[in-house]
């Protein structure tokens, strides 16, 4: 612990992430996001970085099970013909899309099998499963509820994509007054030059480590 104006303060990655009082979230492990078909696989985006993704994912989730470490799984859900999606929005959305082809009317539309989890990071039974609209996890969501509900204190995130999702949770994480800590190779993105930028920016403003890293301080902390 170090001390900031008077109160005591989490620093080292031990304390960072307790098990005790640490969740995993997962960002948007679903299919249409790291795998052809869907609105993002079919759209001509970079999937090159999915492979590793999942499975980095994947290794991040086993460690997190066999500590006990609860595990929320995150998945965006619009609703079709974009009615959860107002003009401003669809604006964002088709600027981020950098001039590739994606049908906005059909991007993660609830009831696509698209939406549904890889088979790497599919749910247990009574693992929360949070449904957003935003690329933050919080927004209008009960994240931040059930994390505090559980006691949690710590959240580690991993998944996609790395500039846009992960980050905005990363970021939102930080103003709900969770200490946060980004699994830096756990995440990708569908565009190089942006992931890299966005892990510079993270690294240089956030917590980083390594899901071998974070694996390693549940082990020891739980006497695995």
């Amino acid at each position: 612990m170090i001390e900031l104006c008077g109160k005591l303060v989490r620093d080292t990655l031990d304390e960072l992430l307790d098990p005790a009082t640490t969740a995993l979230v997962v960002i948007d492990m679903q299919k249409g996001a790291v795998f052809p078909g869907g609105a993002i696989g079919d759209s001509g985006h970079d999937l090159s970085m999915m492979p590793r993704v999942r499975e980095q994912c994947r290794a991040a989730i086993d460690a997190a099970r066999r500590n006990g470490v609860p595990v929320f799984h995150i998945r965006v859900e619009n609703l079709p013909d974009g009615a959860s999606s107002p003009a401003a929005w669809l604006r964002a959305l088709y600027t981020a899309s950098n001039g590739r082809p994606i049908d906005l009317g059909k991007l993660s539309v609830k009831g696509d099998p698209a939406t549904e989890f890889c088979d790497e990071c599919l749910p247990l039974d009574g693992e929360p499963v949070i449904t957003k609209r935003r690329p933050s996890a919080f927004v209008a969501t009960e994240l931040a509820l059930l994390l505090r509900s559980q006691g949690i204190e710590s959240v580690a995130l991993v998944g996609v994509s790395t500039g846009g999702c992960v980050e905005a949770t990363l970021r939102d994480a930080v103003h709900h007054d969770f200490y946060a800590v980004l699994l830096e190779d756990a995440v990708g993105a569908y565009d190089t030059t942006v992931h890299d930028a966005a892990l510079t920016v993270m690294r240089a403003r956030h917590d980083i480590c390594s899901v071998a890293e974070a694996a390693a301080v549940w082990d020891a902390a739980r006497g695995a």
